[in-house]
C-alpha cells in the first residue's frame, strides 16, 4: 500500500503564507512530513548476513521508487533532489532519510517548500553513468516544482572516460506493491582509522604522478558529458546544479591546483553559458583532515558536517512553500 507523504500544505508549507501559525502546530507538522519522508527514502535495514546490492543496483532501485511515487494519484508533495556522483558522493551525506528530515526542518523554519534527498551515486560513477540515470528519471510533472539535480564534480571524476553503463537488471515486484529498496552500505570506510598524515601526503604526490595523464587525455570528453548532462536534466524538468565534492585542502593545499583550476574554470564558463548554479563550499566548511578517510572519502564526524552545509545550501534553491488556497 502506497504510504503517501502527508499533505503538508495546512502545516509546513503554510508557514510562509500564514505568520501566525502556531508553533507547536509548525512543530506537529514539520515532525509528521519528517516521518513520512524516513518512509520514503528508507531501504530496508541491512543484515550481517547480506552486505545489501551494490551502487549502481541502488540508484536504479531509487529510479524505479521515484517512478512509481510520481505515477500515483497523490505524488510525494515536495521537490525530489537527485545526487549523483561517484563514491565520494555516497560517504559524503549521513543517510537519505536523516538528509531529507533535515531539509524538511530547515525549508520549514525558512518558510521553503519541503524537499527529498537521493543518494544515487557509487563507485567509479562516471558521467556517462549519471547521464543513464537522469534519463531514466520521470519528467517533474507540471503540478510540481522542478526537482533538483545534484551533478558532483572533483578530480577522481576526470581521470578516466564518461563510458555510459547500462541499468542493471532488477529483481521483480508485486503487481499491487510498492517497489523496495533492498539493504545497501552506504558507508564502507566506517570503522577504518583515517590514513596517517604521511600517507595522505604521498596521495597528493602520486595523484600528479599516476593521474595526471589520465586526466588530461579525457577531460574534454568529460566536460562534453557534463554538457549533455545538464541538456537531459533540463529535458526531464530537472534543475541541474554543479557541486564540488569533497576534498582535504587541509593535506592538498595548492599542490593540486592545476587540475582543479581546469575545472573550476570550465565548471564556471558550463554554469554560466547554461544559466545553473555552480555551488563550492570546500574552502569556507573548513573540514580538518582527521574528518577525511584519504583525500576525498569522509569519515563519520565529516559527513555529519557537509550533509548540513549542503542541506543550508540547498534550502537557499527552494521555492517558497505556498499558502493555502
Amino acid at each position: 500500500m502506497l504510504a503517501r507523504l502527508p499533505d503538508t500544505r495546512g502545516g509546513a508549507r503554510a508557514h510562509a503564507g500564514s505568520r501566525g501559525l502556531p508553533l507547536r502546530l509548525l512543530a506537529v507538522a514539520v515532525a509528521a512530513a519528517v516521518v513520512a519522508l524516513v518512509i520514503l527514502v528508507s531501504p530496508a535495514a541491512a543484515t550481517a548476513a547480506s552486505g545489501g546490492v551494490d551502487d549502481w543496483v541502488h540508484a536504479w532501485e531509487v529510479v524505479r521508487l521515484v517512478d512509481y511515487r510520481q505515477s500515483q494519484p497523490w505524488p510525494p508533495d515536495g521537490i525530489m533532489i537527485y545526487y549523483l556522483g561517484d563514491s565520494i558522493a555516497r560517504e559524503s551525506t549521513v543517510s537519505d532519510a536523516s538528509w531529507s528530515g533535515q531539509l524538511a526542518r530547515r525549508a520549514a523554519r525558512a518558510g521553503k517548500a519541503t524537499a527529498f534527498g537521493f543518494t544515487v551515486a557509487g563507485h567509479n560513477q562516471t558521467f556517462g553513468m549519471d547521464e543513464r540515470i537522469v534519463e531514466g528519471l520521470p519528467v517533474t510533472p507540471d503540478r510540481q516544482p522542478r526537482g533538483i539535480v545534484l551533478i558532483g564534480v572533483g578530480i577522481s571524476r576526470f581521470i578516466g572516460p564518461p563510458t555510459p553503463l547500462d541499468p542493471p537488471t532488477l529483481d521483480p515486484i508485486a503487481p499491487d506493491g510498492e517497489p523496495p529498496l533492498s539493504a545497501w552500505v552506504r558507508h564502507r570506510y566506517d570503522g577504518r582509522a583515517p590514513l596517517s598524515p604521511a600517507r595522505k601526503r604521498a596521495l597528493v604526490a602520486r595523484w600528479m604522478e599516476r593521474r595526471w595523464d589520465g586526466f588530461q587525455a579525457n577531460r574534454r570528453a568529460n566536460f562534453a558529458a557534463i554538457n549533455r548532462l545538464i541538456a537531459a536534466c533540463k529535458a526531464k524538468r530537472l534543475r541541474p546544479v554543479l557541486f564540488d565534492l569533497p576534498l582535504n585542502l587541509a593535506v592538498v593545499g595548492h599542490r593540486l591546483d592545476e587540475p582543479l583550476s581546469v575545472i573550476r574554470g570550465r565548471c564556471t564558463d558550463i554554469a554560466r553559458r547554461n544559466g545553473i548554479k555552480y555551488l563550492r563550499f570546500n574552502r569556507s566548511l573548513g573540514l580538518r583532515s582527521a574528518v577525511f578517510w584519504d583525500l576525498h572519502h569522509l569519515l563519520g564526524p565529516g559527513s555529519t558536517r557537509w550533509q548540513s552545509r549542503l542541506s543550508d545550501e540547498l534550502v537557499k534553491l527552494l521555492p517558497d512553500a505556498q499558502p493555502v488556497q
